[in-house]
């Protein structure tokens, strides 16, 4: 008899450790968590997201990994992630103009949204025009000027068509009836870099990579394209101020592919959220104009952007803008 219970009582034990093991075998994560981002380095997507790895790798207990997979305003990235396991493992940081107004533009699914879950908010873009501070054109009434005076002759650098900042962009030059040359490039840093180098007349990208340029004296804002002036050059006005009825209002923030487990999505929102309140994040985030203090996660972010989507949809249809 004391044979029979001592068997039975070792199987339940191997049973308990076989079940614990199991348990932390599977307990998430259990390895690396990859942030795809489809810009190259140096932008505002890049750079927030470098900061949120390191951070949110101190309450995972894991390695974050920041991935870049530039191309096609951002939706290269999101079409890989669309396609990863919903295991929490693979999730990226985007701009919202991605999935709310590349599809207007480029040859991508239109129902990104629907594809994915949104994770939170973790900051909102701010863009403008900048131009080289060597160029004589001070104001961007210079700019209309002089582009007026000399069509097809200017040139503005931009991340490309399926964003805010193309949008404005376009709207402000349809406007004014300007023929400027648009040049698209492949993201806020390679914008920045031709400005630099003269290669474009100004660029319209995000403050994270022009905001340094303009304080070490090196470029020059003409206009801001949002609702409200811009940090780093707080004398010059917004579009809408200067009469132009635009401005942007995309945000950045952070998804997974559709179908994530609830507990693993409320496990990775924790984590990152917590990242953007460290004052690591906080003084990156304000630093790079990217700063926002108004939390926005799961089905009330998804609900934001489905909104967001339509609205600039019906702006990109009245400007004749979209693709035919």
């Amino acid at each position: 008899m004391r044979t029979r219970v001592g068997i039975a009582t070792a199987i339940v034990l191997a049973g308990v450790c076989v079940s614990s093991t199991l348990n932390a075998q599977s307990e998430f994560p259990n390895r690396p968590i990859r942030i795809l981002v489809g810009f190259p380095a140096g932008g505002s997507t890049d750079v927030l997201s470098r900061v949120i790895a390191q951070e949110a790798s101190k309450t995972l207990g894991r390695d974050i990994i920041v991935v870049n997979k530039a191309g096609a305003a951002g939706s290269v990235a999101i079409n890989e992630l669309i396609t990863a396991p919903a295991d929490g493992y693979t999730v990226a940081t985007t701009p919202s103009s991605t999935l709310t107004i590349a599809p207007f533009f480029i040859n991508v699914a239109p129902d990104q949204l629907e594809k994915t879950d949104a994770l939170l908010m973790v900051g909102r873009q701010r863009a403008g025009v900048m131009i080289n501070a060597e160029s004589p054109i001070r104001t961007f009434k210079d700019f209309v000027a002089q582009a007026r005076a000399n069509p097809g002759k200017l040139s503005i650098g931009y991340i490309g068509p399926g964003t805010m900042g193309g949008i404005i962009t376009r709207a402000v030059l349809i406007h004014e009836k300007l023929d400027v040359n648009l040049v698209p490039l492949n993201g806020d840093a390679p914008v920045t870099n031709a400005v630099l180098a003269n290669h474009v007349t100004a660029g319209m990208g995000s403050a994270a990579a022009f905001s340094e340029h303009i304080r070490a004296g090196k470029m020059r804002l003409l206009a801001s394209g949002e609702a409200d002036r811009i940090d780093v050059a707080p004398d010059v006005p917004t579009f809408m101020e200067m009469g132009y009825p635009y401005r942007g209002n995309a945000i950045q923030y952070m998804l997974a592919p559709k179908g994530l487990p609830p507990d693993v999505r409320k496990k990775l929102i924790d984590a990152f959220l917590a990242a953007t309140k460290t004052p690591v994040y906080m003084d990156m985030a304000k630093k790079n104009e990217l700063f926002d203090p108004m939390e926005l996660t799961g089905a009330a972010l998804d609900k934001y952007l489905v909104a967001d989507r339509a609205e600039i949809g019906a702006l990109i249809q009245k400007l004749g803008l979209a693709k035919k």
